[in-house]
């Protein structure tokens, strides 16, 4: 277990800065390299590969589960750079699963270009999280990292943790995404307090906002 003061120490290291840092642009260099080879017809109009620089915050915390066995589980994986971030940084030695409606027109060829070339082994449910859990189920998961990003309606913020963070190890962390953007986001954070103050949490430790990454809201299971 790790307390916040112990994670802020940890992330405040200038190396270890610099070097999750060189990851996320060589990471976004090898998204710009394979986007030329996209077909013109596959292409999303929304060029962004990603929505916030926040998500780092998801490569300090995969390495701190080195000895922590268990799956990477993300819900809501627009392009899949930050599930590319994880498998990376864990030297792609985990079982990687991304759950996505895809909904958006040529959202799922795009992201399966980019998956074919930087992804190639995950394992991707394409359905919303909600509908998704037999699926899920069936890979029997053991999670050590699950970074929920899906539907930002509060709604979908409770089914994603009260469906998905029963699957989490201990040591394992559950990460909310947008808890702080309260202009695009505004019902993910109440629904994470909510789920806080309703006593939900329970068999968790709370380290909840890391400086530098107010996006995020951190749990670890104990």
């Amino acid at each position: 277990m790790i307390t916040l003061q112990e994670l802020n120490s940890f992330i405040d290291n200038p190396d270890l800065r610099g070097s999750i840092s060189q990851v996320w642009e060589l990471i976004g260099q090898h998204y710009e390299q394979a986007r030329e080879s996209l077909p013109a017809d596959q292409a999303m109009l929304r060029r962004e590969m990603s929505f916030h620089d926040h998500v780092r915050l998801l490569g300090y915390l995969a390495l701190l589960l080195d000895d922590v066995p268990g799956d990477v589980v993300e819900i809501g994986v627009w392009k899949g750079k930050s599930l590319v971030l994880m498998n990376e940084v864990c030297n792609r030695e985990r079982r990687i699963i991304g759950i996505d409606p895809f909904e958006l027109p040529n959202q799922f060829a795009e992201f399966s270009h980019y998956q074919s070339l930087l992804l190639p082994q995950a394992h991707i449910l394409r359905g919303y999280s909600e509908m998704c859990t037999e699926r899920f189920r069936a890979l029997s998961p053991s999670v050590a990292l699950l970074h929920i990003d899906g539907g930002h309606a509060g709604r979908n913020v409770l089914l994603d943790f009260l469906l998905y963070a029963p699957s989490v190890v201990a040591g394992g962390f559950v990460v909310f995404d947008d808890y702080g953007d309260h202009d695009y986001s505004p019902e993910v954070g109440p629904a994470v307090d909510l789920l806080r103050v309703g006593g939900y949490f329970k068999g968790f430790q709370v380290l909840g906002v890391v400086a530098g990454f107010e996006n995020s809201y951190v749990l670890q299971r104990i």
